[in-house]
């Protein structure tokens, strides 16, 4: 029992942590009043893949920005004994500009058709597997906007609980903040900058979330003041909702 609410106060506590401290809120994904993109009209190749850069929306995105490292992470596979290998950006720095790269040909972006009412998701495409396994959704993404943006939110999909980490730049390249996500589970999440600040050029989203990895939809972005309301403890329902995940989700099949 002790164990238990200890890991509920932590979640509460890191949920209050973005929330209210540093230069970027936790908000509202329905208080921002901009633009929102989905990915249904994007064409992929075959199996989903898409090698260079994609621009849709105004918004370009690859794999990372130059000066950014890419590496690779592994994780365990929960309850198995292969791991899960995934794209990491955790070294290195983006230079001025902020200029996108593309992954090597068939590790750099994808799409995925849910088959329901939200279509079409993207998501990075990672290292290769080991055991042969999808590496959909293990691989980072990057976005960059055609103008500073003080906010912006998406749909996350595929969130088993594992780690994912967004950090935010500038256009000389310089980091706004780095916000850890996890426990990640499928929902909204939504970001502002305190203040209304309109210099969020882009950003990498990167994870270590096993089985499905994650992928993003309904991309909104907003260059005006949004409302930069705290969301209390978002961690803690998560979490809850982790716990009946594996009885009631209805999994994918690839």
């Amino acid at each position: 029992m002790k164990r238990i609410l200890k890991t509920l106060l932590a979640s509460a506590l890191l949920s209050a942590g973005l929330a209210q401290a540093g230069p970027v809120l936790s908000t509202s994904y329905a208080g921002i009043a901009g633009t929102t993109l989905n990915f249904d009209n994007v064409v992929a190749g075959a199996d989903g893949l898409i090698n260079g850069l994609l621009t849709s929306g105004g918004v370009s995105f690859g794999e990372r920005f130059a000066g950014q490292v890419l590496s690779m992470a592994k994780a365990p596979r929960p309850g198995e004994v292969a791991q899960d290998w995934f794209d990491d950006l955790s070294t290195g720095a983006p230079t001025a500009g902020l200029s996108l790269l593309a992954g090597a040909s068939g590790h750099n972006l994808g799409v995925y058709d849910y088959g329901d009412s939200r279509g079409q998701a993207l998501a990075g495409v990672g290292p290769s597997m080991a055991d042969g396994a999808d590496p959909f959704g293990f691989g980072a993404l990057s976005a960059r906007f055609a103008i500073g943006q003080s906010s912006l939110g998406f749909y996350l999909r595929d969130g088993d609980g594992g780690a994912a980490t967004l950090n935010l730049y500038r256009t000389d390249g310089s980091l706004i903040q780095s916000l850890a996500l996890g426990p990640v589970a499928d929902g909204y999440y939504a970001f502002a900058r305190d203040g209304g600040v309109a210099d969020i050029a882009g950003f990498s989203l990167y994870n270590r979330d096993s089985y499905y990895g994650i992928s993003i939809d309904e991309l909104r972005f907003a260059s005006g003041a949004a409302a930069a309301q705290s969301v209390p403890e978002p961690g803690t329902a998560a979490l809850l909702a982790l716990g009946l995940m594996g009885a009631l989700r209805s999994r994918r099949k690839r």
